[in-house]
């Protein structure tokens, strides 16, 4: 016999634990599914180095930006169950090889100060590219008042608003949403260690020599907006803090369990069908994972061929290149060996992320992750972690988290043969800046192969779909499927497949529920 619901959504991770509390909260009857033995997906954290069975790492993402500035944080009052953060000021320091640095602090004046150690015109360029990345976010304030796939009179007249306060910007606006992050990086700047502060910052949003992918600087306005936390206890907080509200909205969820079909019958989504053979009815269906995935799910014949065919085409790590994760376990906590014997300002930067990697490595690690090659030289960001939360590992030890933003996705001579010799070099490098590497314990690596494995998503691309200006809003994941409509009747994306995308938002989420609460109005 099957089971009834008014929505099912495949996918426990963030997006979907928010979608599945809005519309509990709204009186329906709602139903998660997801295939690991945990929920959270990317923003969740384990005890999963053998080695090191008392040290806890993230296993995804380890930060909170976006979903401070988003309006999830009042409307679920996350703050009620369980939400538990650290704040860190500066949040980054681009780490120069010669013991030098830069800080970004919250307030953009002290950031430019430090930039004014290097160069003083770059002080004065960073404060007016402050202010246009203000006016940019504006503009995406205004269009996130409502469904982007929707433009009412009130849309319009709130572009007009702000469009008329930014006028003599204009022309700045039009380059920052067309240019790639590294033209404008140049562009901007004339030292070296500012252009490395800037691309280091954005790497994660994608290639930076890609027309468009300017506009990731928008996440230099989040940082000076509301800042940086870090979850207390890893990002394990952040996961039961959403299961609570989704459990408080009445939903209920099953874990090990794997979708094997969403069932379109008759032109519309019927429910789903787990690998088990058990049916679930419910008149929607809300897939959280990646459109490419959520295509090879829905029952042949489903979908029309041209819905089909844009999901499928959704690019993700199109250029072969992406994300890769290695967190480290020591014996001895993570401390900077020169860079903060060189401050005499009493800024302790072992509380920011270490960016490591000049501007012209990080041109070449893209170039050579392009080809398939690994970058001779890594670039990445460290966070040791227990330098701001010490209860993520035995008292007096240390976890490091590395993100190495320009990575590839495939290598030629296969991740077999190249992983050790990676791995390795990356931990070297890393221990130029940092003592606690020459004390590792054990370490955990995820390259994107491993983490589709893991996680099924499609090349491990964390954002469901690449980044860029021609996948925002209404455009996202594809021209004609940004909008309220579903896929088909009863189906929608839900995921970081749909506005505003990849990043701990929440907004994928929050926009699906509205969208479905509208279907069955």
């Amino acid at each position: 016999m099957a089971d009834r619901y008014d929505v099912v959504i495949v996918g426990g991770g963030h997006n979907g634990l928010i979608a599945g509390a809005y519309l509990g909260k709204a009186g329906k009857r709602t139903l998660i599914v997801e295939r690991a033995a945990m929920a959270g997906g990317l923003s969740q954290s384990d005890y999963v180095i053998p080695e090191a069975p008392a040290h806890m790492i993230n296993t995804g993402t380890a930060e909170l930006i976006h979903i401070r500035a988003s309006p999830v944080m009042q409307e679920l009052d996350l703050g009620s169950h369980g939400w538990n953060t650290i704040e860190t000021d500066p949040m980054y320091a681009y780490l120069a090889p010669d013991g030098g640095s830069i800080a970004v602090f919250r307030d953009p004046r002290r950031t430019a100060e430090d930039i004014a150690r290097y160069s003083k015109a770059d002080a004065k360029a960073y404060l007016d590219f402050v202010e246009l990345i203000d006016a940019l976010m504006q503009f995406a304030g205004a269009l996130g008042k409502s469904d982007p796939g929707v433009r009412t009179a009130a849309t319009y007249l709130n572009l007009a608003k702000v469009a008329i306060r930014n006028c003599a910007l204009k022309d700045r606006l039009q380059l920052l949403s067309t240019a790639p992050a590294d033209q404008l990086a140049a562009e901007w700047f004339e030292h070296p260690a500012t252009q490395a502060l800037l691309l280091g910052v954005v790497a994660g949003a994608g290639p930076f020599d890609t027309d468009g992918n300017g506009i990731a600087y928008a996440l230099f306005g989040l940082l000076h907006r509301v800042g940086v936390s870090k979850a207390v206890g890893g990002m394990r907080m952040f996961a039961d803090t959403l299961l609570s509200a989704y459990a408080a909205s009445g939903g209920d969820l099953k874990l090990n369990a794997e979708v094997d079909e969403i069932l379109i019958h008759n032109g519309a989504a019927r429910g789903v069908r787990l690998k088990d053979g058990r049916i679930i009815d419910a008149d929607v269906v809300i897939a959280t994972c990646d459109p490419i995935t959520t295509a090879r799910l829905t029952t042949p014949g489903g979908l029309d061929r041209v819905t089909r065919t844009r999901l499928e085409y959704a690019p993700a790590h199109r250029a072969n290149v992406g994300p890769s994760l290695v967190n480290v376990a020591s014996s001895l906590p993570f401390r900077l060996k020169r860079h903060q014997d060189l401050r005499k300002d009493g800024v302790d930067l072992n509380l920011a992320v270490g960016l490591i990697g000049e501007a012209e490595e990080l041109k070449r690690a893209l170039v050579q992750a392009r080809r398939g090659q690994v970058p001779d030289m890594p670039v990445f960001s460290v966070s040791p972690m227990t330098n701001w939360d010490s209860s993520m590992a035995p008292e007096g030890q240390g976890v490091a988290y590395i993100y190495l933003p320009v990575f590839p996705v495939d290598v030629n001579e296969g991740w077999a043969t190249a992983k050790p010799a990676a791995a390795e070099a990356i931990i070297a490098r890393a221990a130029n800046y940092y003592e606690g590497f020459d004390a590792e314990l054990g370490r955990w690596f995820e390259t994107c192969p491993d983490r589709e494995a893991r996680t099924s998503l499609t090349r491990g691309c964390v954002t469901h779909v690449d980044f860029g200006a021609q996948r925002t809003g209404a455009k996202r994941p594809a021209y004609g499927l940004g909008g309220p409509a579903p896929l088909a009747p009863g189906l929608f994306l839900g995921g970081a497949g749909i506005h505003p995308g990849g990043g701990v938002s929440g907004g994928p989420g929050r926009l699906v529920a509205k969208r479905v609460l509208d279907y069955l109005a």
